[in-house]
């Protein structure tokens, strides 16, 4: 593990450096843990509930059944860190009244081509038995869109560290990208503009320069683009107005608790600059139309007394 983690830490330094990306150092030292918990999340079955290290014997027990060795149960409870089971599925977006398959489906048959980007979606994996899961995961989705991939359906994701072999046409894996570092898929195949759905289940959380990923993801999405991900909820204020000056209103925003802290959806604004001047915090579609109306009726009095 410890080759694999130099060898990541090398590649994701190598792309900030193209992208002209200065990383802090306490923010490079969350990326190293990172890292790590990629490669530990590696040698374990997906979605497995590791207890918390403070219940010792219950830990032991699990790291055991699942390493295989008593030895690197104790290693892992002394020396790796948190550890962290592979998983993941859109069930955040669920939670905001999202379905990103329904989405996707309409965008295609709307535009005969979609484009979808998941920050951290190795972690779900593309197995046969996620297939059978529908549009739970990546995976689920590429099945459903089986007979489309590479042809209107592209599906992007990235990862702190290569997870996977070979994957369906149509689907591309972007090790070594972190959520601030968006900008170097532009030199991979993901044209700016070009992405309709960027979802994230807790890669972004992590992601300590909120400005960069928000930065480079309002430059992927295409007009009225989806941006979905959880945040610390203490974030929310300084990254509503981040978002808004670089073209992402706020849609909607859903308190969870815990590791999940706060789920954000922001759509691309588009050209039109009178419909889609709402300010941040706006959630729903009549608000929009009272901001608007208010905005206009005060550029009509200002005219008036001038």
């Amino acid at each position: 593990m410890y080759k694999d983690s130099i060898q990541a830490r090398r590649e994701i330094a190598r792309n900030f450096t193209a992208l002209n990306y200065r990383v802090d150092p306490l923010h490079w030292q969350t990326l190293c843990m990172g890292v790590n918990r990629d490669l530990q999340a590696k040698k374990m079955r997906p979605n497995v509930p590791v207890p918390s290290r403070r219940k010792v014997i219950p830990f032991l027990k699990m790291m055991h059944q699942e390493t295989g060795s008593m030895l690197k149960a104790i290693l892992a409870f002394g020396f790796d860190g948190p550890w962290t089971s592979s998983g993941g599925s859109f069930r955040l977006a669920r939670e905001i009244g999202f379905d990103i398959a329904h989405y996707a489906k309409n965008i295609h048959h709307k535009n005969g081509k979609v484009t979808f980007l998941e920050i951290g979606a190795a972690w779900a994996g593309f197995r046969a038995e996620e297939c059978a899961g529908h549009q739970a995961t990546i995976s689920g989705l590429s099945g459903e869109f089986r007979e489309q991939l590479g042809e209107s359906v592209f599906l992007h994701f990235t990862n702190l560290t290569p997870w996977h072999a070979s994957l369906p046409k149509g689907v591309t894996e972007h090790p070594y990208v972190t959520a601030a570092g968006l900008g170097a898929l532009e030199n991979r195949g993901v044209q700016a503009g070009e992405v309709d759905i960027i979802y994230s289940q807790a890669a972004a959380y992590f992601e300590q320069d909120y400005t960069a990923f928000l930065r480079s993801a309002a430059r992927l999405l295409k007009e009225d683009g989806v941006l979905i991900f959880n945040h610390d909820p203490v974030l929310a204020s300084a990254m509503d107005e981040v978002a808004w000056e670089h073209g992402l209103r706020l849609v909607r925003r859903k308190q969870m608790g815990g590791m999940n802290g706060a789920i954000a959806r922001y759509h691309r604004l588009r050209s039109s600059p009178v419909s889609q001047m709402v300010f941040p915090g706006v959630k729903r579609a009549e608000d929009e139309e009272v901001v608007c109306e208010s905005l206009v009726m005060s550029a009509l009095r200002r005219n008036v007394e001038v």
